[in-house]
């Protein structure tokens, strides 16, 4: 096996993550949405697993038809997905690793570790928890941690509602 480069980032083709990805500073015009559509690719994710498991001997087979006919089910499960994922992104040692990573470029994980101060295990339980919801993506063949969109999209977010509450103080950062 070849030896590779952890120091540098690694670009992430656009078909990688199978989203589109706007630039960090400014999201999409509505950052909800590309919450929205990595909270349904998780959902998707979930769904085909689940459906999986029903299919097995003990499972009666129907639960993903159950699912899709159920509108509602695909409501609560979407909003839970979606508080989840903000909840998630609320944390503050987790907003600090959503802002160290960038969706176009992989961080390698020691880099990151060193940018958040937290050491390689609670790190990457961490990292985990916001892959499942979303935020981050793992590449582990260069061993490196990228945000989302919706990441993205979260901290860009925050990012303006603080510079807007700064301004409204009338201090300008």
């Amino acid at each position: 096996m070849a030896d590779r480069d952890d120091a540098h980032p690694v670009p992430i083709p656009v078909d990688r993550i199978g989203v589109r990805r706007p630039d960090r500073a400014e999201p999409g015009p509505d950052p909800g949405v590309e919450v929205g559509r990595a909270v349904a690719g998780v959902l998707r994710h979930l769904g085909a697993v689940l459906d999986r498991e029903d299919r097995l001997e003990s499972g009666t087979g129907t639960w993903l038809e159950d699912f899709s006919s159920d509108a509602g089910a695909a409501e609560e499960a979407a909003r839970d997905g979606t508080l989840r994922a903000i909840r998630m992104a609320a944390d503050p040692l987790n907003f600090a690793i959503l802002e160290a990573l960038s969706p176009d470029a992989g961080i390698p994980a020691q880099a990151l570790a060193e940018a958040t101060g937290l050491g390689r295990l609670p790190l990457a339980e961490r990292v985990s928890d916001l892959v499942s919801a979303g935020l981050a993506v793992k590449l582990p063949e260069a061993n490196q941690v990228a945000g989302t969109a919706a990441g993205a999209a979260i901290v860009a977010i925050v990012h303006r509602a603080v510079d807007a509450g700064v301004r409204d103080l009338g201090m300008e950062r």
